[in-house]
Formats: structure tokens, sequence, C-alpha cells
């Protein structure tokens, strides 16, 4: 075999194994569940089973399934600040601070920046603000996670092609009440901000844009158990992303898209929507395997999650896990606490044909006598003397009757949760497309980064 057909051989062989467009794959999409454990997936996935059989967990059947260890550069127990750092830039920082290293003395580099040197166009999607932890480790270098203007300022000068999301939660400088405010900054930077669905359709298919759920400074969009359907999801943040993305596909394009609102839920021990967000992750993931699926030698998909949170646990009392009853919770925790106060009831009985329609309570969940006796001191405490305490976790404040139900139907469906705070387990990952053997075994966060740097080729 003479020299030159050898090296047409090897040619022929990496273009075989290597996507057509250069070294590692061209589209890339990076999914982080917020706070979503082994449980949390778990947990959904016995749901969809009692609930709906012909559907799974769509990243359950990928190819690489591994996980992920999460601690930060000064805890065992991560915040989304550094866990998001970490899992941008590839280095461990302290908890609470974005994309700068642990002594907060300078800047890290992230994965989407090094890609964005590279031609990529760069996509930053959330069910949460777009200047929260984990979106802003991706595109900001502050050493406190709570800088939300200065974050968003530096979202705006990132030239990243694609911001979706709630809302910003400071888009005013407190400090400085002069300052431009940052939708009008966005502005001057080339972005066109949309509020809604309806401005989306009315804006330019190409070009930077904001796609956000409103500019009042929501702080997540609406939990898909509260979710009406012209609302925006993730899936629709993710379809409008691949649409604009693909007008010019350049060279190719690097999404992280956040379940942002399942740690929320995790915080509320609100196990109904922290599993009805999980189900809203996949949806968006469905769309990006759809892709994969016309492009599968240049697309690679990644499922992970930056920590766990609540320390939910499937199997308490006894061995039965009914977790299909959480079908008829109609409202997040948050919403329910809201309909409560706002609801006619003057009486027991009134209070209790509310929570048979929003929980399913004594009509599909049984409750016993000692339950509902509870249940009423803590009504009448409530709503007739007005002397309850409210019950306050990170993100949520909820009446104490409406902390009760919810907390009941979850040892109904035998799930319990030993925190309200972030824990300190693995978490899952999964993968799929070109590269994805790079991402099975035992990982720290920091080696998600990392290999896509290597399937890359970027130093």
């Amino acid at each position: 075999m003479n020299k030159i057909f050898k090296l047409i051989l090897f040619a022929f062989f990496i273009g075989g194994i290597l996507p057509a467009h250069g070294k590692g794959p061209k589209y890339i999409f990076y999914f982080i569940g917020d706070g979503m454990g082994f449980s949390h997936v778990e947990a959904t996935q016995l749901y969809l089973e009692a609930t709906q059989s012909a559907r799974n967990l769509l990243f359950l059947d990928f190819p690489v399934t591994s996980h992920a260890t999460t601690y930060s550069a000064d805890s065992r127990i991560t915040d989304s600040a550094a866990a998001a750092t970490a899992l941008a830039t590839g280095i461990k920082t302290s908890n609470g601070t974005s994309g700068m290293d642990s002594a907060r003395t300078h800047a890290l580099t992230a994965i989407s920046r090094q890609l964005q040197n590279e031609g990529r166009q760069i996509g930053i999607i959330t069910t949460v603000s777009i200047d929260h932890a984990t979106p802003a480790g991706f595109y900001a270098s502050q050493p406190d996670r709570e800088l939300y203007y200065a974050i968003g300022k530096q979202a705006a000068e990132s030239g990243f092609d694609f911001f979706g999301g709630s809302s910003l939660l400071q888009p005013r400088n407190n400090s400085n009440p002069e300052d431009t405010d940052l939708y009008t900054y966005f502005r001057q930077n080339g972005y066109t901000v949309c509020a809604g669905p309806e401005d989306y359709r009315k804006a330019a298919s190409t070009g930077k844009m904001v796609l956000l759920y409103d500019t009042v400074g929501t702080r997540h969009t609406p939990y898909e158990i509260d979710r009406k359907p012209e609302e925006l999801s993730l899936k629709d943040l993710t379809e409008a992303c691949i649409n604009r993305f693909m007008q010019n596909p350049k060279q190719g394009f690097f999404m992280m898209i956040e379940g942002g609102t399942i740690d929320f839920a995790g915080h509320s021990n609100d196990a109904a929507t922290a599993i009805k967000e999980t189900i809203g992750l996949d949806d968006a993931v469905r769309v990006a395997y759809d892709f994969y699926l016309k492009h599968p030698k240049e697309t690679l998909i990644i499922v992970t999650a930056d920590h766990e949170t609540g320390g939910m646990g499937l199997g308490i009392h006894d061995k039965s896990l009914p977790v299909g009853i959480l079908q008829h919770q109609k409202a997040s925790e948050e919403n329910l606490s809201n309909i409560l106060k706002n609801a006619p009831a003057t009486t027991w009985d009134d209070m209790k044909t509310v929570l048979k329609e929003q929980l399913g309570l004594w009509e599909y969940i049984p409750v016993s006598y000692s339950e509902e006796a509870n249940l009423m001191r803590i009504f009448e405490s409530t709503f007739i003397a007005r002397n309850s305490q409210d019950v306050t976790s990170l993100y949520n404040t909820v009446n104490a009757l409406t902390n009760a139900v919810v907390t009941l139907v979850n040892q109904k469906a035998r799930i319990g949760w030993t925190s309200g705070n972030h824990t300190g387990v693995v978490v899952p990952v999964y993968a799929i497309g070109a590269g994805q053997e790079q991402f099975s075994g035992r990982l720290d966060n920091t080696d998600i980064p990392n290999n896509i740097r290597k399937l890359t080729g970027i130093k």
C-alpha cells in the first residue's frame, strides 16, 4: 500500500467519525435542570407512567447516562452561582460568585464566550430571569450573584445572539438612578426586546433578540402547572431560538437552556409543581431532539443539573408510591396561596369545596378525621382568627393553610423532603449525539465544559 493511498484512507476514516463541518459538534444544546436530582427525575417518570403511559421522559432514553458531583470551592453544598460557574467555565468558585475565581479577584472564561469567539451563535434561555445565577454564569463576571444591574449590563454587552426568560430583576441601577435602564441599554447594544409571544411575532426574524415573559421584573415564567396555553414556556423559547439561529447557521450554535423553576418548586417542597417543571424541561429537550434527528452527526445534547434541591425522597410511611395522585393538584403552592386567600370561603365547608377543586382532597385523595381536624384548625387560625404565621421558603411566602394542604398531598403521594435548600448529592448527566461518549462515567460538574472544549478543539 503506497503512502498516498494510506493518507486517503486515514482522511476517509477521520471524515467518518467527525461532523462534516470540522472538529466536534456544530450544534450544542446544554440543558440544566436547576435543582433536578435523581429523585425528581424518577418521580416524574413514575408520574408519567401513572397518568399518561404513552410518554416517558425522553432524556432517560439517551445512550449515555452518568452522574456528576456538584460541590463548590468553599462548600460541599453548592449554590447556583458557583455551580453555574463550574458548568460554564470548568473551574470551581465560591458560593455566591458568578463567573469569577474563588477569591473573586479575576474573571473566568465561559465555554459560551469561547464558542462565540469561534463564530458560533449563542443562546441563553431560562424559565427564570435572564440575570439569575445560572444564566449569569455563562456571560457575567461578578463577585456577588445579587448584583443584578451589573449582571444584566454584562448580558447586554455580551453580544450573545439570543436571551430568553421571564424578565430582568433589576433593570434600573438603584445606586445611580441616572444610569440607563437595562431594556434601553439592550436596545442600544443592538437587541430587539420583546415582551411575550405577540411582540415576538411582530419582530424581525433575524438579529440579536431578548425574548421575555414581561418587562416588569417577574421572577419566573408561569409554572407549567399554572401556565395558560398562550403563555411563554421553555419549549417556546427553545423553538424561537432555534428558528432564529437556523436563518443563518454560520459556524453552528451553542444554547444553554435552564429549567430554573424546578429549583423554585424544590425550595417550596412542592412535588406536583416540581414534577410538572421537569416535564416542561423534557418538552424543551424534545425540541432539541427533533433537531438532532435532522442533524445527527453534527448535534450534541447534554442534560444535567447544577445541584439537587429539597432532598426529595420517594417512599415514606409504607412501600406504596402513588405519585399519580399529584395529577389532582391544579395549582402551584405559590398560586394556590392566592387562590385560597381570595376564595369566598367564610366557613370550613366552603374551604373544603375549594380544596376539593384545587387538590382533589376527599374526592380523589382520602383525608382522615384527624387530618381534616388539623386542616380545619389551621383554616380557622389563618382565615378566621388571622393569627397564623405565613410560611416562607427561599423564593416564596404562602399562608399556613396552603403549606399544610400541599404538605399533606406530598405525604399522600409518599414523597418526603429533607430540606428546603440545596443538598450535596450527585446529579444526573444524560447525553446523545456527536461526542456523547465524553460524558460517561463519574464526572465532576467542571468536566462537562472541559469535555466540550476537547470536542470542539478549544484550548
